[in-house]
């Protein structure tokens, strides 16, 4: 009865004997894979892996297995007829009196619609959602990754008056003049060349192969004919022809191109090509990076035969001239510290500092591995003298892939504890998101550290090529957000505040917390700080500091950020949008609304006034939360501006 009572569960679920031979199979197993019980008995479940199956999760469920231990989490599986699903297992041991494990039951789901809303979502953090072209992100992925050709150069084209199309016919006009541009200038590219919407009303496109001549006036000619006939506007009640124009601002592209000068150099292109709009000329080409600085730098040229090779960095890294510094992460509620960055920087004699980009690229593995261990001691004799001092905190030190490879990595980290006399739950080990925990060495070294009590974080996420299931499989109790991922916040605000947003409540959905890097200037602090992000670092709190002055620091710092007040627009817009992004009002009377004063310090603040008054109504119009939005984009973006 029992067994019959089992097998009509709604779920899939399958017994096994403690070496995981399957002994019964409901019929819901049944209808998700497509396998009968009879021909699953005494069979392994991994025949339902197959090359999709993420390494790292098998790995992690053959190691909680082998350790009796429970297992829940997501893998992409495989039916009896070959085609994928996300399978959702749960899987429990069965012990008798004596503690032995006689049994494992495991309860299946099969999750492939979550999946693919996560995959949607993926889609999203890539994509632009009104044109659905790739994004600022996807375009610095695809900068970085292009093969270098001759050439070539970066445009950002904008689209000249969309505010006031926006006006006359209302936003649904704009998304789809947006699209139908978005779809024209794909159409109008050559081979090899890159569309991106930025989001607004501004576009960027990778030009290749082409020159100063004829081809680059080709090439620009033809992106120009995607606005030479007019959009149409269509709908319910809008039947609309509409004939827009472009400005164009070109920086040609040497070697790779790094993302942030090209943008720079082809923003003030843009800005010129609008100035030169009233003679006739729509696009404008910036000087080429190198004809820009000949006359920065033509008297700074120097002798440079004493600038110090790699070897001469290692050589000073292992002679004394390491040292970690440490940069604060605060809670971004109360101003209280929570722990500290240990930052490995090398001193060299006669004082100047080098950052890591600059001499990591001279260590083989086993200087990493020597790096790992001299800069995890310094950091736990730093917290212990600040033990002494009165100050107590946690320390985190970053982590190679190569080191965990070490036979010794976990001996090295369980000496450095007992050395210091430090509590293992006050260290925490970064590993990168790009980490690619390809081998089961690294899998088990990681258990093991964990045996020992550290904590373990996900770095950079946003930066790599990391997966939910990826956090399932690894017990993470931290979560960094890459300080990349705020690059755009200023030019694509909104978007970015959506990103930050769903990072922090999957932070919350997982457990675990999150901290967001970057934090350069208080726009940006009081804007992570309205969005609940729990723990944030960066300059604008404090940069990196010798340790020894990390107790003098403490007990000067005042928390600059204040809940009642906004003092940024970048903040203004974040407190706005939190309700806008749910149709919701503003939950305070509209006289004490921290937004309200914002309002009143702008030059002009009438128009956003009655808006905003509309925000307090206990159903608000979109129309007004949306136009208040825009004016708040506006000034975002104008404080970038003039900084």
């Amino acid at each position: 009865m029992l067994a019959r009572a089992f097998a009509a569960t709604s779920q899939a679920s399958l017994i096994t004997d403690p070496q995981q031979r399957i002994l019964h199979a409901s019929k819901s197993f049944t209808a998700i894979t497509g396998y009968e019980e009879a021909e699953m008995l005494g069979l392994n479940c991994r025949i339902l892996q197959g090359p999709g199956s993420d390494p790292v999760i098998t790995a992690a469920i053959r190691r909680a297995l082998s350790c009796g231990e429970p297992y829940e989490g997501d893998i992409l599986n495989y039916r009896k007829d070959g085609f994928p699903f996300w399978n959702s297992l749960s899987i429990r041991p069965l012990r008798d009196e004596a503690g032995t494990i006689t049994h494992f039951v495991s309860v299946q789901r099969d999750v492939t619609a979550r999946m693919a809303h996560q995959e949607g979502l993926q889609f999203q953090a890539g994509h632009d959602p009104v044109t659905s072209l790739p994004n600022r992100r996807a375009l610095d992925q695809h900068l970085s990754t292009r093969r270098p050709g001759r050439g070539a150069a970066l445009a950002l084209v904008d689209v000249v008056a969309l505010r006031s199309i926006n006006g006359a016919f209302g936003y649904k006009a704009g998304d789809s003049l947006l699209k139908q541009l978005g779809r024209r200038m794909r159409e109008r590219l050559a081979e090899g060349d890159f569309l991106a919407c930025l989001g607004g009303d501004r576009f960027a496109v990778v030009l290749e192969n082409i020159d100063e001549g004829t081809r680059l006036e080709d090439s620009l000619g033809r992106l120009h004919e995607a606005v030479e006939t007019p959009f149409t506007f269509t709908g319910q009640d809008l039947d609309q022809d509409c004939t827009i124009d472009l400005s164009m601002g070109l920086a040609r592209i040497a070697g790779d191109g790094a993302a942030g000068s090209l943008l720079h150099r082809a923003d003030a292109a843009l800005r010129q090509a609008r100035a030169d709009r009233p003679a006739g000329l729509w696009w404008s080409l910036a000087l080429d990076a190198l004809e820009a600085a000949v006359d920065r730098h033509v008297d700074r040229v120097k002798d440079t035969t004493d600038v110090p090779d790699d070897q001469t960095y290692r050589d000073h890294l292992f002679a004394g001239g390491l040292s970690m510094f440490m940069q604060p992460v605060l809670d971004l509620r109360t101003g209280g510290l929570r722990r500290v960055e240990a930052l490995a920087r090398l001193t060299l004699p006669d004082g100047t500092v080098i950052p890591p980009a600059r001499f990591l690229p001279a260590l083989d593995e086993a200087d990493l591995d020597e790096l790992f261990r001299r800069g995890l001691n310094e950091a736990l004799a730093c917290i212990a003298r600040w033990d002494d001092e009165g100050l107590s905190t946690k320390v985190s030190v970053n982590i190679s892939p190569s080191t965990l490879r070490h036979p010794d990595c976990t001996r090295w980290v369980g000496d450095a504890i007992q050395l210091h006399g430090i509590e293992p739950d006050r260290l925490g080990l970064e590993l990168l998101e790009t980490l690619a925990m390809e081998s089961d060495v690294q899998i088990e070294a990681i258990d093991r550290l964990l045996s020992l009590g550290v904590g373990l974080s996900l770095d950079d996420l946003g930066s790599g090529y990391s997966t939910l299931q990826r956090l399932f499989a690894l017990p993470f109790v931290m979560i960094k957000l890459d300080r990349g991922l705020l690059v755009d916040i200023r030019s694509k605000p909104v978007e970015t505040l959506s990103t930050i947003a769903a990072l922090t409540q999957m932070g919350r959905d997982f457990g675990v917390s999150v901290v967001i890097e970057g934090l350069e200037d208080g726009g940006i602090a009081e804007a992570a700080s309205i969005l609940g992000v729990p723990l944030g670092q960066g300059y604008f709190f404090a940069r990196p500091m010798p340790a020894e002055k990390v107790p003098r620091w403490v007990a000067g710092f005042a928390f600059p950020l204040r809940t009642n007040a906004l003092r940024s627009a970048l903040g203004a817009l974040t407190y706005h949008w939190q309700f806008l992004r749910w149709t919701s009002p503003h939950p305070t009377v509209l006289a004490d609304c921290p937004l309200t004063d914002f309002i009143s310090r702008q030059s002009t603040p009438a128009a956003a006034a009655r808006w905003h008054e509309h925000q307090h109504a206990q159903a608000p119009d979109p129309m007004y939360g949306q136009m208040l939005s825009d004016w708040l984009v506006d000034l975002v973006r104008d404080e970038a501006l003039s900084a």
